[in-house]
């Protein structure tokens, strides 16, 4: 059964130990970690949420392969994916960041989807109000993989950020997150691949001077992903880069409840 609405997610949401919402869907366990994002002054300006599935047998499946495997069925990666964004969203509510932005990763068949139905503004608002959280504060990232048709996920992705949901391109300079996509969607946010940056710090500015250069010409603030080292860090902040992530900065990881806090 295909999922068309956070709303429909309900059956498969459960609670564990540490009151964080995770999901159970066929043979696959969905549970949530949140990488921190720094601005140029290293305070926090939001997270961006991931997922960790697990099979039956608690073996760790990574989800770029799950999402990009052939041998996983379109329908159970759109479920996953609708089933991900339930999951974040509860347990952002529920933590220290709720206050401030989430990016969430989205498919570009999804973003299709939202361009004839599954996309309702009073459903919307009335969801992210019952989890006290705006839609200004979303933030969806367009993942790197290819559209069924580029023109149906700008209608899309138009009819969301009318809604005043932040639009961004994931991994800009890898696979179809590329100047064309960039162009026609005319994001808020691009989210510049970590490739670029290593060529950067190998002599190879190249790349990653033009994404800065298409960011500023669409009026899109930019974000380096992917910094591991001092030196790195170092670098990124020395060009006109608005937003940081990478495991030198804050790892993945589970985001405590208010709730557990203040009962423990």
């Amino acid at each position: 059964m295909a999922i068309h609405d956070i709303s429909q997610c309900t059956q498969w949401l459960d609670i564990n130990s540490n009151l964080q919402f995770i999901a159970n869907y066929k043979q696959w366990k969905l549970t949530s970690v949140f990488q921190p994002i720094f601005d140029k002054l290293d305070n926090v300006i939001g997270a961006e949420a991931l997922v960790r599935i697990t099979d039956l047998e608690g073996q760790i499946i990574q989800p770029d392969h799950f999402f990009h495997s052939k041998t996983t069925q379109e329908e159970d990666k759109q479920n996953v994916e609708r089933l991900s964004q339930a999951i974040h969203l509860r347990n952002f509510s529920l933590s220290k960041f709720r206050d401030l932005k989430l990016f969430l990763n989205l498919l570009p068949t999804v973003g299709e989807h939202y361009a004839t139905n599954g996309l309702n503004k009073d459903h919307l608002y009335q969801r992210l109000r019952n989890l006290h959280l705006r839609s200004d504060q979303l933030v969806m990232e367009v993942v790197e993989s290819q559209a069924k048709d580029e023109r149906l996920l700008q209608v899309g992705m138009n009819r969301l950020s009318v809604y005043g949901v932040n639009i961004a391109i994931d991994d800009f300079g890898s696979e179809a997150s590329n100047q064309r996509r960039v162009e026609m969607l005319r994001p808020h946010i691009m989210k510049l691949d970590r490739s670029l940056l290593a060529e950067y710090m190998c002599g190879k500015p190249f790349r990653l001077l033009d994404g800065l250069r298409l960011a500023k010409r669409v009026g899109a603030q930019t974000v380096i992903e992917g910094i591991e080292t001092l030196d790195e860090y170092d670098a990124m902040h020395e060009l006109d880069i608005d937003m940081f992530q990478g495991y030198y900065l804050g790892v993945p990881e589970a985001l405590q409840s208010k709730i557990f806090v203040e009962a423990s």
